[in-house]
């Protein structure tokens, strides 16, 4: 779908939002719209793509009480520890190529073969990094052999990532969701598998990069039934120059928010163990499994926001506050009965031995207030084309988080570790709207 084809039938979805009448004349009236049906579908798609994560979740929560706090611990950091050099393999040029592949369709293989080659430089760079540091800050080779073994998943994603790109371009949510889905439960009976037959933390290392190359060899597929063929991909060095010299801001950004994602449990490890990390991680994956909803929302509503921008100033500035109202009272939705529950469903799912991470939970779940509003204000800043206060705002949550763990973890422990992780993600809304963000420039 054209982009100004969304942005038409959209127009009014944010201020008929607060009331329910002129909400339902709205979705009559545009239902009938072929524009309209196509881009709700796309949606719709999305959120069905993200059922893989519930699968997920619960196949997570088997594992750990199969692992125990320990070997739990063990696997989570492995995971934390490869997941923040994530950037090195992303190069933050994801959005651009996006952006890039919608605006010039005729020069699609070029784009795709360019950035492919440099995710797999970023991939190989990746790699590299994980490999030599775990040497320096693992002392054990059982550890460091796992986290070196599960750093090669970036040498896999590449081909996943680029053509993941291409389909959202098309607006084609469809085809990334049957990869995630079907990649989920392949994946998923693997693990199982791995449980009921009694296998170690080694064979649960392998079965997550299966999720990766799973993942390659369906994007694969979907390509090759588009009557498309990697082989038609190029490198262009101009492409190349490009991609990167408007991304190196948002990759500079990736740094700071991957860092700021999994350095906390990376701390933890060192300061209190592996079973710390386990009892965190827990806490942490029932928090993180809501963080896809403000992305789609985004999505969903940002080209009539856009829109608005063309047209009338004040009804840009009026829709961008409804946009933050909408994502802090979701958040707040969610953090709420999680909050109160929080004994509940630890009990519940994963047992007496993780009863320790109910404080957690409680704390680390309101988090997701300040994340669900930065993910507007990206979009804000993207818009706006100011890419600067994106990586400056994520860099002091960064470095928030940093000097509050290394405060809290040795005189708090892992509730101090949720204190730290709540107070940076509240950076960055709070000094973007504090300093008059959305003033005009």
């Amino acid at each position: 779908m054209e982009t100004n084809e969304i942005q038409q039938t959209d127009v009014g979805l944010l201020d008929s939002f607060y009331d329910w009448n002129a909400f339902k004349t709205y979705i009559k009236e545009k239902w009938q719209h072929a524009g309209f049906q196509r881009y709700f579908k796309n949606t719709g798609w999305m959120f069905i793509g993200q059922a893989a994560m519930v699968i997920s979740l619960f196949i997570n929560i088997w594992i750990a009480r199969y692992l125990g706090p320990a070997n739990f611990g063990t696997l989570s950091y492995v995971l934390a520890f490869v997941g923040i050099f994530g950037f090195l393999a992303n190069l933050g040029i994801n959005d651009v190529l996006v952006r890039d592949l919608v605006k010039y369709p005729e020069k699609r293989d070029e784009l795709l073969g360019t950035a492919f080659w440099l995710f797999n430089i970023g991939g190989f760079l990746a790699f590299l990094s994980v490999s030599i540091l775990s040497f320096f800050l693992e002392p054990s080779w059982i550890v460091r052999s796992l986290i070196i073994v599960y750093a090669t998943t970036f040498l896999f994603a590449p081909v996943g990532m680029v053509i993941a790109a291409y389909y959202q371009s098309k607006v084609e949510a469809r085809k990334n969701a049957f990869v995630q889905i079907v990649g989920t439960v392949i994946v998923a009976i693997f693990k199982i598998y791995l449980i009921l037959s009694g296998k170690g933390i080694i064979w649960f290392t392998l079965a997550f990069i299966l999720d990766y190359t799973v993942g390659a060899v369906l994007c694969l597929f979907n390509y090759r039934r588009s009557n498309l063929a990697i082989r038609a991909w190029t490198f262009s060095s101009a492409f190349a120059k490009k991609l990167l010299s408007v991304s190196y801001l948002l990759m500079l950004s990736a740094v700071a928010g991957y860092l700021l994602l999994k350095v906390d449990q990376v701390m933890i490890k060192f300061y209190l163990g592996e079973v710390s990390v386990g009892l965190y991680a827990v806490a942490v994956k029932l928090s993180e499994i809501w963080y896809f909803i403000p992305g789609i929302i985004c999505s969903s509503v940002f080209p009539a926001i856009i829109n608005a921008k063309k047209s009338d100033e004040n009804m840009y500035r009026g829709r961008l506050k409804k946009l933050y109202m909408f994502l802090g009272g979701g958040a707040l939705l969610i953090a709420i009965p999680i909050a109160a529950l929080a004994p509940w469903l630890i009990q519940i799912m994963f047992g007496a031995a993780y009863a320790s991470s109910v404080p957690i939970l409680q704390i680390y779940i309101w988090s997701g207030i300040g994340l669900f509003l930065s993910t507007g204000l990206n979009r804000y800043f993207l818009a706006e084309n100011r890419l600067k206060p994106i990586f400056y705002y994520n860099l002091l949550s960064l470095l928030a988080n940093i000097i509050l763990n290394m405060i809290l973890i040795p005189r708090v422990g892992l509730t101090g570790a949720a204190w730290a992780t709540f107070i940076s993600y509240s950076i960055y809304p709070v000094f973007a709207f504090l300093f008059n963000t959305h003033e005009k420039r």
